[in-house]
């Protein structure tokens, strides 16, 4: 027998396995471990693996929903961080000046951030205006019914991947830094220019440390238009393990129905983009979706094999996204032997389940515990990948939806 027909016939068994497969996540995640960018060439070959992994692993229904996508997010930010430092620095001078300056700064700066924020957080995907420099891509998923159909579970996880000048780890810092920092000015250069109107003073020295502290993170912030955005990350942590796991799960419940859930299992496009893919689904769909009785399973940054990161609450102020896909995952990995630990994401960080929170629904996002200072370089390899890792991604979600079901019994 040759090397091929061995490699084949391992293939073929985990496919008619009944049970959860962690070597078939991750055969598919080893295949998708290549630069995937949007409107690269690597796209095209990502699509075309996921399709047939799909087929493989039972469906000959696989629906993939076109729309466009573009880098506008990403270009307005980086550019955006220079008039918010120029109004900072501003800010820091006229302490120098009058109260009022100062508290007309203030509400430039505000209004400023306010934007750069709300574009971060937007629920449209916005398109530049040269069509040309857009992108068509697609997001790709399959169904799966139930007998009774009383809820549905919906895996979500993102196909793309990206390179960046600085990894992800850095960039969160910068940009926290960033958020804090001018929030500390504002509220503090507020409440200074207010007790000055009242209680005339000025104190050079309180000035100067004013001005530094302005111009400080006005450079940090700034900081972030040389994170560039390029095609030169494999993904295999962030996201070919998901995709490999998601299409896992779907071959697994293909050959063990369950009675109550149906599911969608369904890989995103435009994920490091703009999260353009959840946003084009949720947008589609949600109202053939029932807010009371649909979960969405997010998995992003999954494949190492020690502590489980549960993400369900997010944002600034801090917003709970479900209660009771929070206390299914807990018990299941308390019952498992399985590290998790509850996570809360103030900013900096996104993800595709962002806009389907936004849009009402129950959502949770599972991770891994693993160095963010590899995502989006070289360096996310399937060395970062386990199969234990895998596996315990794989029996924690087989564990919550039979929960789930019996629920709804």
């Amino acid at each position: 027998m040759s090397v091929e027909e061995i490699h084949n016939k391992r293939e073929d068994s985990h496919i008619i396995s009944k049970k959860l497969s962690e070597d078939n996540a991750y055969r598919i995640t080893e295949k998708l471990a290549f630069p995937r960018l949007v409107g690269s060439e690597g796209e095209k070959k990502a699509l075309a693996i996921i399709s047939d992994e799909f087929k493989k692993a039972g469906y000959n229904s696989i629906y993939k929903d076109n729309f466009k996508t573009s880098f506008y997010i990403w270009k307005v930010l980086r550019y955006g961080f220079f008039p918010a430092g120029f109004c900072l620095i501003l800010l820091g001078l006229t302490f120098f000046i009058n109260p009022w300056l100062t508290i007309g700064l203030i509400l430039i700066n505000i209004y400023i951030c306010t934007k750069i924020l709300g574009l971060a957080t937007s629920r449209e995907n916005k398109l530049l205006k040269n069509d040309d420099k857009n992108f068509t891509t697609e997001n790709i998923f399959t169904t799966l019914k139930s007998k009774n159909s009383r809820a549905k579970v919906i895996f979500i996880g993102h196909w793309d991947s990206k390179s960046q000048t600085f990894p992800s780890s850095l960039r969160i810092i910068l940009f926290m830094i960033a958020l804090f920092g001018f929030i500390i000015i504002i509220l503090f250069s507020l409440i200074v220019s207010i007790i000055q109107l009242l209680f005339p003073f000025n104190n050079l020295i309180l000035n100067i440390i004013m001005l530094c502290f302005c111009i400080s993170i006005a450079l940090i912030s700034n900081l972030n238009y040389f994170n560039k955005t390029g095609n030169n990350s494999p993904g295999a942590y962030d996201n070919a393990a998901a995709v490999g796991v998601i299409i896992e799960l779907a071959r697994y419940y293909k050959s063990n129905p369950i009675d109550n859930i149906d599911f969608i299992f369904l890989s995103t496009s435009s994920e490091e983009l703009n999260l353009a893919g959840a946003k084009f689904f949720i947008q589609n769909y949600k109202k053939e979706l029932e807010r009371t009785s649909t979960y969405f399973i997010n998995l992003d940054l999954i494949g190492g094999d020690e502590l489980i990161r549960l993400i369900t609450s997010y944002g600034i102020p801090r917003k709970l996204s479900s209660k009771k896909l929070k206390k299914l995952f807990l018990e299941s990995a308390n019952k498992l032997n399985i590290k998790i630990k509850d996570i809360y994401v103030p900013t900096g960080v996104w993800s595709d389940y962002m806009p389907i929170i936004q849009e009402g629904f129950e959502a949770c996002w599972l991770g891994s515990q693993l160095g963010l200072k590899y995502v989006h370089t070289k360096k996310d390899n399937m060395d970062l990948v386990t199969k234990q890792g895998i596996k315990n991604i794989l029996l924690l979600c087989e564990d919550v939806v039979k929960n789930l079901n019996n629920e709804y019994d």
